[in-house]
């Protein structure tokens, strides 16, 4: 918290922020609204059942696309991280694309029900993207398709994740040992075996990437993905990018943010997700798997994305909750909010 306090006083003066180029008085202006609509900028509406697709071209642009940033939101399943007791579902979001839910980013523990919850369609995913293998990320991947034989599903589901290490097992070993045939849930292994049932679950390990060099990959004609490797400690893991629609959506999965290329992996993206899970006065294990506050608002700055959302909380980092998201307020071009179960938040293209 002192640190915080420090870097939003440093911010009311115009001072010790990497944004140079924005003029005092803009700061002055942003900490008043921060301080004004705090309230606003820390909760939204729960989802409601979405309206119809709207129309799109065959010949859509997985990146710019003419219309702008069009026809997406991302939806937060989960908000919080592996606590019993926080009040808070563990890591989930949802990407809805022109009114279905076509992209999974992390199934933590209770995101199955939420997702129900938030009107989502099982039969429209196209791929579930894993950040990393912790349970407050993964737990709910068996509850996924065994809820999923309950609806029309046919079409084949991508899963994708990292690679493993000598901690953890890779994202193909892991759902084998959950569904594949000497899986934990081997009456589900039929989805793992092409022909055997309505639809065919794949697995793909992504392995050491770079900002340089990230793992990209179409997953059809309207969606596509990147990956960059983050630091999370000893366990191997990954920040998502989602395009469609002219879009872009960054999830910053766990990560202590280790070489520093979080900022650029998410420069003007339309939606940027950062996980707030410690505070700074943290402790060096904690450090080692988490970013701090002060590198939040570092990278929430540095990326100049259109909106941020703190998400990952922890009853450890909740007490600073407000402080951090009045930071970003005044640092960042992007309007802020500090995550909630079920919160849909609308991507546009901003002026």
């Amino acid at each position: 918290m002192t640190v915080i306090n420090e870097r939003l006083s440093n911010a009311r003066s115009g001072i010790g922020f990497t944004r140079q180029d924005k003029p005092r008085g803009s700061i002055q202006t942003a900490f008043f609204c921060a301080l004004t609509t705090s309230a606003i900028l820390s909760f939204s509406a729960l989802a409601q059942p979405l309206s119809e697709p709207a129309p799109t071209s065959d010949n859509a642009n997985l990146s710019t696309g003419s219309m702008g940033c069009h026809n997406v939101s991302v939806q937060i399943l989960g908000s919080g991280g592996p606590e019993l007791d926080d009040g808070r579902t563990s890591s989930a979001y949802v990407v809805w694309i022109d009114g279905k839910a076509r992209v999974l980013v992390d199934a933590g523990s209770g995101s199955s029900v939420q997702f129900g919850a938030s009107g989502a369609s099982f039969e429209s995913l196209d791929v579930i993207l894993l950040s990393h293998l912790h349970t407050d990320h993964s737990a709910d991947l068996p509850s996924f398709v065994k809820g999923g034989y309950f609806t029309d599903r046919e079409k084949n589901l991508k899963i994708m994740g990292p690679d493993g290490n000598d901690t953890m097992p890779s994202t193909r070993t892991y759902v084998s040992s959950l569904i594949g045939e000497e899986g934990a849930f081997k009456y589900l292994s039929s989805y793992t075996v092409e022909g055997q049932d309505d639809y065919t679950i794949s697995t793909e390990n992504i392995g050491t990437t770079t900002f340089e060099q990230p793992f990209k990959r179409n997953v059809n004609d309207s969606v596509s993905v990147e990956a960059m490797t983050v630091n999370h400690g000893p366990i191997p893991a990954l920040a998502w990018k989602v395009r469609a629609n002219g879009c872009e959506a960054v999830f910053s999965g766990d990560t202590n943010d280790k070489q520093g290329n979080l900022a650029r992996f998410a420069k003007n993206a339309d939606l940027l997700v950062l996980h707030n899970a410690i505070g700074d006065n943290a402790g060096q294990i904690a450090k080692n798997l988490h970013m701090t506050p002060t590198q939040i608002i570092d990278i929430a700055a540095q990326s100049n994305a259109k909106q941020i959302v703190l998400s990952h909380i922890m009853k450890r980092s909740e007490p600073g909750l407000n402080a951090l998201t009045e930071a970003i307020a005044v640092v960042a071009e992007g309007r802020v909010y500090a995550a909630e179960d079920l919160m849909n938040i609308t991507l546009t293209e901003q002026e």
